[in-house]
C-alpha cells in the first residue's frame, strides 16, 4: 500500500512538533514561568503566536480539544507568560 504525501510528511515532521512541546527542557522553562501542568504549558506554547487570545479562539483553532479543557488552561497562562 502506498502512503499518501500527507502521511509521509507527518512521519518526517512529527518528531519536530513533539520535541517543541514535550521535551523536558520545554517543561522546565514553562514551569519556571509559572505555567502549571502540562496542558497549560502545551496550550500556552502552541497558542503563543496568536497572542493572549481567549480559550474560545484557541479551541476553535485547535479543533480536536474539548473547549472546557482549553478553558482550564487559558487565559491564566497569559498572566504568567
Amino acid at each position: 500500500m502506498t502512503e499518501n504525501r500527507a502521511r509521509r510528511m507527518w512521519r518526517v515532521l512529527e518528531p519536530y512538533h513533539a520535541i517543541t512541546y514535550f521535551a523536558p527542557d520545554t517543561r522546565q522553562a514553562t514551569d519556571a514561568l509559572g505555567l502549571r501542568g502540562g496542558w497549560m504549558s502545551y496550550f500556552a506554547c502552541r497558542a503563543a503566536p496568536l497572542g493572549p487570545v481567549g480559550p474560545e479562539l484557541v479551541a476553535a483553532v485547535f479543533y480536536n480539544f474539548h473547549p472546557d479543557m482549553v478553558a482550564r488552561a487559558l487565559p491564566d497562562a497569559w498572566s504568567h507568560a
